[in-house]
């Protein structure tokens, strides 16, 4: 395995050992044995996920995308039920690709971050695997990791487990007491915290038209819920406290990313982006905006992100329907004095009310437009089936 990742563990220990010279010389903690070993492995991690942020960013629209166009692939899949022939099976799957091309997006763009991560996870583990190897002069050095350097970071602790210590190997180290509670406090943190991450993906910032349990997608979400937090309870124990440490850092910087993408990026139709859009409305009012004004634009941006405009009403319909009370007037109907002269007007010269009414009177126009050319379609194919008859 180290053939293969040599690469990788060469450029993991020069990034580890630069972050760590950078502690030494420009930060002023201690060199040799110390917290900016401890720090450097930290700092390894913030390194890797800055680099794959775009892939992140990729990761996050994709499974926006899948979540959205699930009420469209559970039709594929429906159309389909049953049906194991080959020929039925492909044009499942032509239908599928051609629905997911359309809108620009691949069921595995979402594992990206996770394959580009798990080669530099083994490399960490097997560069950390090497570090006592080469204190002892068993191996040669690894980049800038000698002697020297590789006793040092051997003599690194925290809160008394060496980095290099696992669970499984407590017992050859000077106080497995520490290790075992160190590496154990870790691994439970991973786990609560990957539980959590996974809880917040799958039932705040999933629509609610892909929270079917029979949706396939939201069984695999369910499944990963549960299952990853329970692997990695096992799998923890085998793993040195630094990459321990490297594994809990990318999760407390992974609860970060994340609430700030659902909070300020959710998936439209989900709790996350009715919560969003219910900040900006109270957002709106305390700026002085009338009710209908902030209901107008959390419309326009609903439809904008891919939802639904709620259609204006008219007092007549609303009358009918008995929603006299809860009428939502239509901007066009929004009168020059309803709207509040102080209101911050943009580099055009409207208020976001009269920008709202503006587009409203376009889409009416569109309309109207698109009425009258369908309805001269049809006189014409009525008159050339009058002169066919002749």
């Amino acid at each position: 395995m180290d053939t293969i990742l040599a690469p990788i563990m060469w450029l993991v220990s020069w990034v580890m050992y630069g972050i760590h010279w950078g502690l030494t010389n420009l930060f002023g903690l201690a060199e040799g044995s110390g917290p900016a070993w401890v720090l450097s492995v930290v700092g390894l991690t913030i390194v890797v996920r800055l680099l794959i942020l775009p892939l992140y960013n990729k990761q996050i629209n994709a499974t926006r995308q899948t979540q959205i166009l699930q009420p469209e692939i559970q039709k594929i899949q429906k159309k389909y039920k049953g049906k194991k022939d080959t020929v039925s099976q492909q044009r499942q799957q032509e239908e599928m690709s051609a629905l997911y091309k359309k809108h620009g997006t691949s069921p595995f763009a979402s594992c990206l971050p996770m394959l580009v991560q798990m080669p530099i996870l083994f490399s960490l583990f097997r560069v950390l695997y090497a570090f006592p190897r080469i204190a002892e002069g068993e191996r040669g050095p690894l980049g800038p990791i000698d002697v020297t350097t590789a006793e040092a970071f051997e003599n690194s602790t925290v809160f008394g487990a060496p980095l290099s210590a696992s669970f499984g190997t407590a017992s050859e180290a000077s106080l497995p007491i520490n290790v075992r509670i160190v590496a154990g406090v870790l691994v439970a943190f991973m786990v609560v915290s990957m539980f959590y991450t996974q809880k917040q993906l799958t039932m705040k910032n999933m629509p609610d038209s892909a929270m079917d349990p029979s949706n396939p997608a939201f069984k695999t979400q369910k499944y990963m819920l549960y299952g990853m937090p329970f692997i990695y309870l096992f799998s923890g124990a085998a793993f040195q406290v630094g990459v321990l440490v490297y594994w809990a850092a990318g999760n407390i910087w992974n609860i970060g990313q994340q609430t700030w993408f659902i909070r300020n990026n959710p998936t439209p139709g989900s709790q996350a982006y009715r919560e969003r859009q219910e900040r900006l409305r109270k957002k709106r009012l305390r700026k002085g905006m009338s009710e209908e004004e902030a209901e107008t634009l959390a419309q326009e941006e609903a439809a904008a992100a891919g939802g639904q405009r709620q259609q204006p009403m008219s007092k007549e319909r609303a009358k009918k329907a008995g929603l006299e009370k809860n009428v939502v007037e239509s901007p066009a109907e929004v009168e020059e004095e309803d709207i509040d002269p102080s209101e911050v007007r943009g580099k055009d010269g409207l208020t976001d009310a009269e920008r709202a009414r503006k587009r409203y009177e376009r889409r009416q126009a569109e309309r109207a437009r698109s009425k009258a050319k369908q309805e001269q379609r049809k006189k014409k194919a009525q008159q050339n089936n009058k002169k066919r008859n002749f």
